[in-house]
């Protein structure tokens, strides 16, 4: 592993950095999306029965309890419970203000990275290219030992690139998917619960 390392030349260290900025990444959205994600419905479902039961109170202290951006967005409506749907529209708004940046944290950065790793890749490849002619000229074409180095190193970034540059867009993609999905049931969360107040308010 070492060996292939450093076969790779110089573009190898950045490389490096990236693949490790990416595990990190990965890591961050996977541990953030399996405490975001929750069943929407079995939420809504109990807010609404602590708040039939105990009222405003009962109903903002459970959402605080589950935790996530649905239950954020619900707490944030359940604080204005009684005032009049502008005002409830407005502290989703403001709560979405915070919930969306969690949602997209570190993703630009992914994405970024599935791009540029590439080129990263295709730098180390010209790199060894130029070594490999320059090693042609210096001992002309006697040996293909004398040219190996530098083919080596071309191949060697050029998988690495691609390699790193899969594995983030891939993520990028499938964090993006599920970002998606939260925020869709998010804002059915939210027209749920502002229909269930204006109904309250109507008794």
């Amino acid at each position: 592993m070492l060996s292939f390392f450093l076969d790779g030349g110089f573009m190898m260290w950045p490389l490096l950095i990236a693949s490790v900025i990416v595990v990190a990444i990965i890591i961050d959205r996977f541990v953030y999306f399996k405490k975001a994600e929750v069943n929407e419905i079995e939420l809504f479902e109990n807010v609404k029965d602590k708040l039939r039961a105990h009222g405003p109170e009962a109903a903002i202290a459970y959402s605080e309890e589950c935790g996530g951006p649905i239950s954020s967005i619900l707490k944030a409506g359940l604080k204005e419970y009684g005032k009049d749907r502008q005002r409830i529209e407005e502290s989703f708004e403001r709560e979405a203000l915070i919930v969306l940046p969690e949602l997209r944290k570190y993703l630009p950065a992914l994405g970024t990275i599935g791009s540029v790793a590439t080129l990263m890749g295709f730098t180390g490849t010209v790199m060894g290219m130029i070594n490999a002619f320059t090693s042609i000229a210096v001992a002309g074409t006697t040996s293909p030992s004398i040219v190996a180095g530098g083919i080596a190193e071309a191949l060697t970034t050029t998988a690495t690139g691609l390699i790193i540059a899969i594995f983030s867009l891939v993520f990028y993609h499938y964090f993006n998917h599920r970002s998606e999905k939260i925020l869709l049931e998010v804002e059915k969360a939210s027209r749920n619960l502002m229909d269930l107040m204006e109904d309250y308010r109507g008794v």
